[in-house]
């Protein structure tokens, strides 16, 4: 907690009071934690029940997890079609996770025509938001020339740096790379 001493069990009975009323924030976060099992026993489907709630109240990250349950069956019966819907209604209000995960599906053909100027596009809004998995996958399209003129220099060695700047361990690795010149081979799958 932030200025009170953490206690799990009084932020689920406080969440669960305020998501009762219909709190579209509440709902969101208690759903991250039935989604987590942070306070109480872990429960996917409680998880996707409270994000749907959310969800439908406008709750663009509930949205976003939600989609990321349907993509993967978690708490639920793995339906592309449904998280395509959720992300895209998170993206196009400006959610980055959103984003980077919509401009996967279109990346990959992932339950959409495959389209890599629209996994360009979604990956470049979420990178200028500084999304850790866009600037990689970016980095990624840039470095073989996927989607975009290919360029290893400038453009990749910045997305990479980017997201090496955040941790990723793999990017700091191109990054590096890239850096000195060295040859590389980037895994476009």
């Amino acid at each position: 907690g932030e200025g009170v001493v953490k206690d799990l069990g009084e932020a689920v009975r406080l969440y669960t009071l305020a998501a009762d009323q219909g709190n579209a924030d509440a709902q969101f976060n208690l759903g991250y934690m039935y989604y987590s099992g942070e306070g109480v026993v872990k429960d996917l489907g409680e998880a996707a029940r409270l994000y749907t709630l959310a969800a439908d109240q406008g709750q663009i990250d509930a949205a976003t997890n939600l989609g990321y349950m349907y993509l993967n069956g978690h708490g639920v019966r793995k339906n592309v079609k449904e998280a395509f819907r959720l992300y895209r209604l998170a993206a196009d209000q400006g959610n980055a996770d959103a984003q980077a995960s919509l401009g996967y599906m279109y990346h990959k053909g992932e339950g959409v025509v495959k389209d890599l100027g629209e996994a360009v596009r979604l990956y470049t809004l979420a990178t200028d938001q500084g999304q850790i998995d866009a600037q990689t996958n970016l980095g990624c399209m840039y470095g073989i020339g996927q989607g975009v003129v290919k360029d290893l220099g400038e453009a990749a060695r910045r997305l990479y740096g980017l997201a090496a700047d955040q941790g990723n361990a793999d990017a700091n690795k191109i990054h590096h790379l890239i850096s000195s010149r060295q040859t590389v081979t980037v895994d476009s799958s």
